[in-house]
This record gives structure tokens, sequence and C-alpha cells, in this order.
């Protein structure tokens, strides 16, 4: 029994919410916006018990306790430039290779920015290695997602799938950066007739309205046409954020630049 309570207690304190290392974490970003380890500083301060959540609906699924099994490792099918770029070119597994490659981009830059900002010998305690191996899986396919949603790299689009995970997590730390990007793009370009906050808020609704994609089996999907993935997945076009993307680029704003979130 006593080991019981212990252990409780010891879990309580190691998923606890640290608002202050939020808070930190999110003026260290709004300093220097290119800094992305902050935002994995934030998510890893306010995730709480999310995470452990979310892994026990991933683990009783049936797709979940085969990847579980047989420990498929998705950042290696990603890492495959020869696989991927060999796929036929409707599919979602080439969108993706164009998505990364042919912008000189790499799955190794997610990892090295979460690495960079976590603890690993305090944030790993108290959770099991399969979680462990959920909570990597996750992050490594936060590209597929781009190339699944439709949303760019550019800050909105990074900002409207913050959202969208959000949604799907219920990640306190993500959304406290979606939240964040939310009020810092609310007044922009007001005169235009934009409202950029209605496309973050609709990254929230389609995943809202979503499949759990954290349970869905992407090492399979790659290889399926990315229309038939969208139906599959229930991935809801971003139709508002497409559109502002368009009256964007008439008005010669680079979303690349972070323009939208300056001021």
């Amino acid at each position: 029994m006593k080991n019981f309570i212990f252990k409780s207690v010891y879990n309580l304190w190691v998923n606890r919410v640290k608002p202050i290392k939020a808070f930190r974490a999110i003026r260290a970003l709004d300093r220097n916006r290119e800094d992305t380890t902050q935002v994995f500083h934030v998510i890893e301060a306010l995730k709480g018990n999310s995470d452990r959540q979310y892994f026990k609906i991933f683990s009783e699924s049936k797709i979940g306790k085969n990847i579980l099994h047989n420990k498929l490792q998705l950042v290696d099918v990603l890492k495959d430039k020869v696989y991927l770029s060999k796929l036929p070119k409707d599919t979602l597994g080439f969108k993706y290779y164009e998505f990364i490659y042919k912008e000189n981009l790499s799955p190794d830059e997610l990892i090295e920015a979460s690495e960079a900002s976590s603890d690993k010998h305090y944030s790993n305690r108290g959770i099991s290695e399969n979680e462990l191996f959920f909570n990597t899986r996750k992050r490594d396919m936060h590209d597929l997602w781009h190339v699944a949603t439709g949303y760019g790299r550019d800050a909105l689009g990074e900002l409207s799938l913050l959202a969208f995970t959000y949604a799907q997590e219920q990640n306190r730390g993500v959304g406290a950066i979606a939240l964040y990007g939310y009020w810092k793009v609310g007044k922009v370009l007001a005169d235009q007739n934009l409202s950029l906050r209605q496309v973050i808020y609709e990254g929230y609704t389609n995943g809202k309205i979503a499949n759990l994609w954290s349970c869905e089996d992407w090492e399979k999907l790659i290889e399926l046409p990315l229309d038939d993935v969208r139906k599959r997945i229930n991935s809801k076009k971003p139709n508002l954020y497409l559109n502002t993307l368009e009256k964007l680029s008439l008005q010669q704003i680079n979303l690349n630049n972070n323009q939208i979130l300056t001021g």
C-alpha cells in the first residue's frame, strides 16, 4: 500500500504543470521566434498528464498494439529518401518527400530541436519505455501532418497545425503555443479584411473532426494516394488558410519571414 501511495504521489510530481517554466519559454520565444527549442520547453512544461492519457488510447487500439509489439520506427521510413522518392507521385509518401527533401530539410531537424530542449534525466522519469516510444513517434509524424492537413511551414500554417494538434491531443503546452499565436496575430492586417484568428481556429475545428491521427498506421498510409489518405483519416480542407495565403501573396507579405507575428 505504501509503495502504491508513493508511486502515485511521485507520478503527480513528475507530471505536474510548470507554469513559470512555460512563461519563461514563451517570453524567450517572443524575443526570438526562430528558437524552436522554446516550443518544446512550453509543451514539456504544460503537458501534465495528457501524454499518458493519449498513450492509453493508442496502446489499447489494434494498430497501437501492433506498432508497440513490433517497435515500428516511423522515423526510419521518413529518413529513407530513396524509398520515398520512388513512390507514385500522388502518394502521401512522395508528397512528404517533396515537402521535406526538395527544400533541403530533414526529419533530423525536428528531432534535434526536441532533444535540445529536453532534460532527459528528468523528463523521462516516471514513464514506461512504451510511453517514451509513443511520444517519440508523435513527434516524428509532425511533418506528415503538415502534408495531410495541407498546412505549410509558414508561420500561419504552423500555428494552425498546432491548433489542430491541440484539438487532437489536448496537450496544454501545444494549446498554449497556439493561443500565443492566436493572441499575437489578432489585430494584424485587420484593415485588410483578413481574420487570421479564424484561420487558426479552423485548424482547431478540423482537428476535432478528424480521426485520432496518432493512432493511425502511417507506415501504410504513406503508400496510398494523398486524396485517399485524407478521406480515411477525415482530413478537412483548410479553406480559410488557403484563401488567406492567396490574399497575403497578393499583398506581397512573406509568411516564411513571420511578418504576421511582428509588432
